[in-house]
């Protein structure tokens, strides 16, 4: 028996397994998406970056300043 991963949308999942059920299959499993992890040292970067913020406000740059420096083509 081979096994098979497809990705749908949600607004057609109802359909989908409605459909895989009607054809037979032996079996249908709704999987949920695997959680996201963090290495150590991405979650380090986070824990520092919120620290510099919370320390000083003012290490962020205000939006309307930095939208200026954008460059879109």
């Amino acid at each position: 028996m081979q096994n098979l991963t497809v990705k749908i949308p949600d607004n057609k999942l109802a359909f989908f397994l409605e459909l895989v059920n009607s054809l037979g299959f032996v079996k249908v499993e709704k999987q949920e998406a695997p959680a996201q992890v963090l290495s150590k040292e991405h979650i380090n970067l986070v824990e520092e970056e919120r620290k510099k913020i919370k320390q000083n406000p003012d290490y962020l740059l205000d939006w309307n300043e930095a939208r200026k420096s954008l460059k879109l083509d």
